[in-house]
């Protein structure tokens, strides 16, 4: 086997002969002339109809798109500016435009694999392959992979009808309380880039416009609807925020930006002229065209003058409003010509109007592979005291967690329905199958759903298995739910196991029962009122003490609640707006059963699309074992190794309250581990959690979320078959309150819609350092079951100006182990000479894979970008000259080698 190195950087991007548009509104005929006398149209013959020139494929896209210009009505170039809806097959659409013949424009909810969106293919249905999501592949730290993956979910973008993706995600993962952190790729810019930028290019190789997202500042859920305010200094605006864009556009060609839903410096993204022209356009040179996240736009006049091209999801403020505006003459019709020249000429660039997006079959097998091949490569060893891998000496193991027999996968917009699941334990039990190993399993807590995203530090959902429904048989409550607030006329009356009441987009109800499959049963449409008109449910049964002690019990969410227990009142959660939190002590006895009933009236939504939430939590005396964490227990004690499954639940419209694992999920690793040492903890979370159990287990295993085939790649590190080589693109805290300066857990907020990005450019890892704030794992963590050695680290010079863009560090590296594995080489630089910058950041990385005893030089380029900082007063890049402090290691702190770099 050879040694393989992967480089980060620079790329190579076949091009596509795609030109920039130079000419835009200078009247239509001037721009339509120039277009015609460029050198790729007047050195070939026209192939399209006389009288339409656009159809010529040997013009250039300018040219077609001037052409096309100007034979379109008004109501023609409005009409492709506005998304459709009524009848379309999901929000992001555009009809074709028959009599000129432009196409379609389906664009496919994306990220990690296509968003069931209307479309039926004839051997998968709405399936398709699920991904790990974006952190994973950010934990890849593999540009080359990144681009496989695109390439993939390009290829099913076009079986599924669509000419257009929504992604990827290049969203920092600037707090980690955040609902989205695993959509994107990392909290750094650099590492960002170098995975989002491949992935664009490979997605817009397949004829597919990428749409790059959300641009720009976009950090979090709570008051995202209700104009929150980013404030960034321009620096950080552009050094971190935007420089993902910077490279796309340069690299790749990037045919499209989503503008988000927040203000960024009291101006809405979709309206922001700084950042869609200035930044954007002017900076850096983006010559697509920019939509409209759902409902981001707020205008007609500010949005199409700052450069907002397509509203998309919604119809209010282009479509008529557009129109009215051009006739009442509040709006030059030359900027709707601006705006429809950069949509065509994308289209034209891309492919689109010669593309076949017939609906089609995907490649199930090979996609699969693929999923698996890139989880393989995501998942991270981040304690490992010996247990693993497992040897052939263990002859049982137990799974434990409530997840364990499904894969961890988001909501929201980047949910997709698998064309097949392998979770953990059908992975583990085939092992099982195939050496002999005793595999059991036990449930030990219940399973996640978008409420656990609102459980408090302190407390947890109230498991299923101390509740009873009237009647005593099984675990769970009866729930009887009503289509009123009053708890008046016929309910729908069932069996819940948990109060887990949830409605709106994190619930899949009603509007978006079609974005992911629960594990709770949805809230019921009683009576055809529709849940988000506003119901009430009563849940009844009883409470059963697991042990004698004094119990928190609390309601959690949004609505008038009220909680009684043998008939007396104990929790009034009723007549507050917003999130609340309430809760009562009570003294119960082990083994009794006292009658419990839960009123919720869905009076006070949250925003409109949390209409109603509540959550009955409880925090139990130390000694209180659930009966579902007892049987856990006592199949840890009867295993070899006990495999703790435990999964966080993430999605796009709500932030996580806490960074605790929902679901009893600490307190079940804890028993588990008290009775079995040889315990290992699979963390299927999309960002950081918090680890208080971290001392009592032998191993801890992040998988992210892990997509279709999650299950077979933990099986695969568990056992030794593959050799992690997955590194954290995230940085793991402590505790909630050890946080770098400026990061703050958006609930402690909400309603203060200012948030202040404080901290500049050291976000992430770089304010942890820059604070000296301890971290309880670093940005670029990572343990193998092998070895690594670094020597020799060897610079050059680099210069400020002239043409040659990067220098090389090269750095000896050797596998010092017995295994076969891949080392993840990472070079920060230290501060830029006279000036205030990160006393750490990332400029370049390499993955280098070693045979055992083998050594390679790796070579790390380093651009003069990456050393160069935004100068606001001269509004330039400048590259300070000097020496720069290297850092090559294994992490953000785990340095193993320091040098210089002159800059010259």
């Amino acid at each position: 086997m050879s040694e393989i190195v992967d480089h980060a950087t620079p790329h190579t991007y076949r091009p596509r002969g795609r030109r920039r548009l130079a000419v835009l509104v200078a009247g239509t005929a001037a721009a339509l002339a120039a277009a015609l006398m460029s050198p790729s149209s007047a050195t070939q013959p026209a192939a399209g109809p006389d009288d339409q020139p656009w159809t010529n494929a040997s013009l250039s896209p300018d040219a077609r798109a001037a052409a096309l210009l100007e034979e379109m009505t008004l109501e023609e170039k409005v009409e492709l500016t506005t998304g459709d809806q009524g009848e379309a097959p999901s929000a992001f659409y555009n009809a074709p435009i028959e009599r000129l013949g432009i196409p379609e424009l389906r664009m496919a909810d994306a990220g990690g694999g296509i968003a069931a969106r209307g479309w039926t293919l004839p051997d998968t249905g709405e399936t398709a392959t699920a991904f790990p999501a974006g952190a994973a592949l950010g934990a890849t730290w593999n540009p080359r992979l990144a681009r496989r993956y695109a390439r993939a979910v390009a290829v099913e973008a076009k079986a599924t009808g669509h000419a257009m993706l929504l992604g990827p995600g290049s969203d920092m993962g600037r707090q980690p309380f955040w609902g989205r952190i695993a959509e994107g790729m990392s909290e750094d810019p650099f590492l960002t880039s170098e995975l989002t930028t491949p992935y664009v290019d490979a997605v817009q190789d397949e004829s597919v416009i990428a749409n790059l997202k959300h641009y720009a500042g976009y950090t979090q859920e709570v008051d995202r609807g209700n104009a929150q305010d980013s404030i960034i200094d321009p620096r950080a605006l552009r050094e971190v925020y935007t420089a993902p864009y910077a490279d796309a556009i340069a690299k790749a060609d990037l045919g499209s930006v989503m503008c988000s839903f927040n203000e960024v410096n009291s101006v809405f993204a979709c309206e922001n002229d700084l950042l869609l022209d200035t930044i954007l356009r002017e900076e850096l040179g983006f010559t697509g065209f920019v939509i409209t996240d759902f409902g981001a736009i707020h205008s007609t006049e500010p949005s199409i003058e700052a450069g907002t091209d397509m509203e998309t999801g919604t119809d209010a403020f282009y479509g008529d409003a557009l129109l009215a505006a051009v006739q009442d003459g509040r709006v030059p019709e030359s900027l709707v010509d601006r705006s429809v020249l950069r949509i065509l000429r994308t289209m034209f660039a891309i492919g689109v109007f010669e593309g076949d997006y017939t609906m089609t079959s995907i490649p199930v097998t090979e996609h699969g592979r693929l999923a698996r091949r890139v989880e393989d490569q995501a998942i991270t060893l981040l304690k490992n005291d010996g247990v693993l891998p497992l040897r052939r000496r263990v002859r049982s193991a137990v799974v434990i967690g409530a997840d364990a027999d499904v894969t961890g996968r988001l909501g929201g917009s980047f949910a997709v329905k698998p064309t097949y699941e392998v979770s953990l334990l059908d992975a583990m039990r085939d092992v099982g199958r195939r050496t002999g190993m005793r595999v059991r399993y036990a449930a030990g807590n219940d399973m996640v759903n978008g409420t656990s995203m609102i459980e408090t530090a302190d407390m947890t959902a109230v498991p299923s298995t101390v509740l009873s429904p009237e009647g005593g048989a099984g675990d769970g409550l009866t729930a009887r739910h009503y289509g009123n607030t009053t708890f008046s006329g016929d309910p729908v009356t069932r069996t819940e196991a948990q109060v887990l009441y949830d409605t709106g987009f994190t619930a899949g109800v009603p509007a978006f029962a079609n974005l992911y499959s629960s594990q709770v049963p949805p809230v019921p449409d009683v009576g055809g009122t529709g849940v988000a008109a506003g119901q009430s449910v009563a849940y009844t049964g009883t409470l059963t003490a697991p042990a004698t002690g004094d119990y928190r019990l609390g309601l959690t969410g949004w609505g008038d609640a009220t909680a009684t227990l043998d008939g007396e009142e104990i929790i009034d959660m009723t007549g507050g707006p917003g999130r609340q939190a309430v809760e009562a002590t009570v003294s119960l006895q082990r083994g009794e059963s006292y009658d419990l009933r839960i009123e919720y009236a869905a009076t006070q939504p949250l925003v409109a699309l949390q209409p109603g939430s509540l959550l009955l939590q409880w925090s139990p005396p130390r000694r209180a074992v659930s009966p579902a964490i007892a049987e856990a227990v006592r199949q840890a004690r009867r295993s070899d190794v006990a495999v703790v499954y435990a999964r966080t639940y993430e999605s796009e419209e709500r932030d996580r309250v806490s960074l605790k694992l929902p679901q009893s999920a600490d307190r079940l690793i804890s028993a588990v581990a008290a009775v079995n040492p040889r315990t290992v903890v699979v963390l299927s979370s999309g960002g950081p959690v918090t680890m208080p159990w971290r001392g009592q287990v032998e191993a801890v295993v992040q998988s992210y979320p892990g997509g279709q085939e999650e299950g077979s790649s933990l099986a695969r590190v568990l056992t030794g078959a593959v050799n992690p080589s997955g590194r954290l693109p995230m940085t793991y805290p402590v505790s909630e309150q050890q946080l770098p300066p400026g990061i703050e857990n958006p609930w402690d907020n909400i309603g203060d819609t200012t948030v202040e990005f404080s901290e500049g450019v050291n976000i992430g890892y770089r304010g942890y350092i820059a604070s000296r704030t301890r971290m309880l794992y670093p940005f670029g963590f990572g343990l193998s079951y092998t070895r690594f050695s670094y020597r020799g680290l060897r610079t050059s010079t680099l210069r400020a100006e002239g043409r040659r863009e990067s220098t090389t560090v090269r750095v000896r590296v050797r596998n010092t182990g017995r295994r076969t594995g891949a080392e993840v080489v990472q070079l920060y630089a230290g501060p830029l000479p006279g000036l205030d910058a990160p006393a750490r950041k990332l400029v370049g990385f390499a993955k280098v894979t070693l045979r055992p005893g083998r050594a390679a030089w790796v070579r790390i380029p380093v651009s003069r970008r990456s050393l160069s900082y935004w100068d606001d007063a001269s509004s330039s890049w400048v590259t300070p000259r000097g020496r720069v402090r290297l850092l090559v290691g294994s992490s953000a702190r785990d340095i193993e080698l320091a040098g210089a770099i002159t800059v010259r």
